[in-house]
């Protein structure tokens, strides 16, 4: 009922000379209208044409998954708040970000010779729910609508409506965002191979106001540094683990929480050995911090300790917010 009055008033009110945006402070756990996830996530893109929600999580029972795939339908923000003061920082970089949008309506094809077996695509999930399909597809025509209103550019036909290669729908990129797109290939052996496949982006370019439409071979050579590539596929492939390990903490089992670093930690040591990568180097130190304060949740340390805020949510907090940052979305934020 908040979130359908937040949007009418906007609809009443509302102009293309304002930024449009309704925030959301909830558990994540619905006890009256609609409950059903897959039909509120439909709900909320049908309604937030020209608007983004962006999401503040509360509670050791949030529905945090959830709530950060609401937030996602309309390209807003997840928070998982601990303290009054992480929505005070997270509302800042909101306004920092927004007057510097450089792209909106970003599209990739990516389309992997068929000899070729992907054995993983990291730091996204392959989106089959017809709800969800849907919801994405209205806020992709709702992104390309506020192009032409507000930048007077009709945008190129939608490479995510398409039927063939992998598509990847983000709404807009700030000025100094980093968007990494990192697969697992395997090829066949003795195959004599000149590329992978062809990636196109397409996206509307605000500052320029124009369509930008570029298709690049996926060229065995490239002229990305292979220990770049190699840092950022382990990064996502930490962020996975990382996210995997949260859960871990929400079930309390912190036995395999343990065993799931630990073992990814030998890893990082293995690899960031081989490379001499002192990005790797980085999270490994990150890790065992996490680790560290795994193993002593719980425990009173001082007398004076108090309840809150709790050292779990903190850990949880910091946690998430490390496996945001490797899992190929980076946002930039002047300080």
């Amino acid at each position: 009922m908040g979130l359908s009055f937040g949007f009418e008033e906007i609809s009443r009110h509302g102009d293309r000379y304002h930024v449009n945006q309704v925030f959301l402070f909830s558990d994540g756990n619905p006890t009256s209208g609609e409950q059903n996830w897959n039909k509120i996530r439909h709900n909320i893109s049908k309604k937030a044409t020209d608007t983004k929600l962006s999401v503040f999580a509360f509670g050791t029972d949030a529905n945090i998954r959830e709530l950060n795939a609401l937030a996602g339908v309309t390209g807003g923000t997840y928070t998982f708040v601990t303290q009054a003061n992480d929505v005070r920082l997270a509302l800042n970089e909101e306004l920092k970000r927004r007057d510097k949008v450089a792209a909106i309506n970003v599209q990739m094809q990516i389309v992997i010779k068929p000899d070729i077996d992907i054995l993983h695509f990291y730091g996204h999930d392959l989106v089959t729910d017809p709800a969800t399909r849907a919801a994405v597809l209205d806020k992709v025509q709702a992104t390309a609508e506020k192009a032409e209103r507000e930048y007077g550019v009709e945008s190129e036909e939608d490479l995510v409506s398409k039927d063939n290669g992998i598509r990847v729908f983000v709404p807009n990129l700030a000025v100094g965002d980093t968007y990494w797109v990192v697969f697992e290939l395997a090829t066949p052996q003795g195959s004599d191979l000149e590329s992978f496949g062809d990636a196109t982006v397409q996206y509307v370019d605000t500052l320029a106001r124009q369509t930008q439409k570029q298709t690049l071979p996926l060229e065995l050579k490239g002229k990305i540094p292979p220990k770049i590539v190699a840092e950022h596929g382990i990064g996502l492939w930490t962020s996975e683990v990382t996210f995997y390990a949260i859960d871990d903490l929400y079930e309390r089992d912190t036995s395999t929480f343990r065993k799931r670093l630990t073992n990814h930690l030998k890893v990082l040591e293995n690899v960031g050995y081989s490379l001499g990568s002192s990005y790797l180097a980085d999270d490994r130190i990150v890790l065992n911090k996490f680790l560290s304060l795994a193993e002593n949740l719980g425990k009173q340390q001082v007398s004076s300790d108090v309840e809150y805020p709790k050292p779990q949510q903190m850990t949880l907090l910091r946690m998430n917010a490390f496996g945001r940052l490797r899992n190929g979305f980076v946002q930039r934020v002047n300080q």
